[in-house]
């Protein structure tokens, strides 16, 4: 690593830090404004309970957070560096704005790496703990409505109906499944009493049997159930894809239909949770593309409005682009993917065209 990329890495990843932890205080403020008191009525000792609370909840804050830190600590830094002459510097000793860039390449696979764990490793883990706390209800974890909520899960061809409260790691309690061919025709509803996993296999228990085509009601003690459903993964069919690893979400993806979303939802997740390791990158890259204009312009405001206008312009057109994937409307890929290409492009197009015009004729 060259002298100016550490002068460079450093100097954005304090700016980065400060940030993230600004804003990460800020809102964990917010959202205790909110839950301190379900929180702290939980348990005698309520700093110990608001402890724990906030350690569980500020990866999933500093998740949301840390795209957004990134492309302000690019903004403050390039700001910095035009102010005290240095970035005018930097540019009359040779370095073009695709060199500054790639000077920061470093600082971006630590922020994208950053992203990646904390997302993969600790998110689903933190929300996974917070839900089986239940000292709040929106976590995003497990969807616990009471006993009377159900949820329809996709096995296969085949559909489940069971109350949510009677999912557990180890098999299934007092649910419907609705037997489909290949097509998808309905042939046979079943009423269940138990369903257990045993030595590799699914075995079905107290079973009553109503055939689409009519006859008798038939009732089975047992029945071996040949399904390609994980138990291990049993306890994570309700969390939202959002909330999972990377590993649960392709185990769902890879599954056979095996899931309580749809597959393109888990899909689209699947992209987005890889996309916004390189949204770090962009937002540093969009940084000094801007740096270049407001120098010629002279105008340093011009940096930081438009960068805080074009950083949550891409904020918002993703946010619309991924809704539309979550609901089938773009497939996975695109929906993950376009902001990003996007935004690259249009911040290539400007750093290569103010190069072509500093070449000589």
């Amino acid at each position: 690593m060259s002298l100016l990329s550490q002068y460079l890495t450093r100097l954005l990843f304090v700016r980065f830090l400060l940030l993230l932890f600004g804003m990460g205080a800020f809102m964990m403020g917010l959202d205790l404004m909110v839950n301190a008191n379900s929180v702290m009525a939980d348990g005698d000792n309520a700093l110990a309970s608001l402890t724990r609370y906030i350690l569980l909840r500020s990866p999933t804050i500093i998740s949301d957070l840390i795209k957004i830190a990134a492309l302000l600590a690019g903004l403050l830094t390039l700001t910095f560096l035009i102010r005290h002459g240095e970035l005018a510097a930097i540019w009359n000793s040779g370095v073009s704005q695709f060199g500054l860039v790639r000077r920061l390449i470093p600082l971006a696979i630590i922020l994208g790496g950053l992203q990646f764990v904390i997302d993969d490793r600790v998110v689903p883990g933190s929300v996974e703990a917070l839900s089986d706390w239940g000292v709040v209800d929106d976590v995003g974890g497990r969807d616990r409505k009471g006993a009377t909520a159900v949820t329809w899960i996709h096995v296969g061809s085949d559909i489940l109906r069971i109350p949510q409260t009677n999912i557990d790691p180890q098999g299934l309690r007092n649910f419907t499944l609705f037997e489909r061919d290949a097509n998808g025709n309905l042939q046979a509803r079943l009423d269940v009493g138990e369903a257990r996993y045993r030595d590799g296999n699914w075995e079905l228990r107290d079973i009553t049997e109503r055939r689409v085509a009519g006859g008798p009601v038939r009732h089975e003690a047992r029945r071996n159930w040949p399904v390609d459903l994980d138990v291990e993964s049993l306890q994570h069919v309700l969390v939202h894809p959002r909330n999972l690893s990377l590993g649960q979400i392709l185990h769902f993806t890879d599954g056979d239909g095996q899931g309580t979303w749809a597959p393109y939802l888990y899909e689209t997740w699947l992209y987005t949770k890889l996309s916004n390791c390189l949204v770090p990158f962009l937002m540093l890259f969009l940084s000094v593309t801007l740096a270049q204009q407001s120098q010629r312009a002279g105008r340093i405001e011009f940096l930081l409005l438009g960068g805080i206008v074009i950083g949550f312009s891409f904020f918002i057109f993703n946010g619309i682009t991924l809704a539309m994937g979550e609901v089938g409307m773009l497939p996975p890929l695109v929906a993950s993917s376009t902001p990003l290409l996007v935004f690259a492009a249009v911040a290539a197009s400007v750093a290569f065209w103010h190069e072509l015009k500093k070449a000589p004729s």
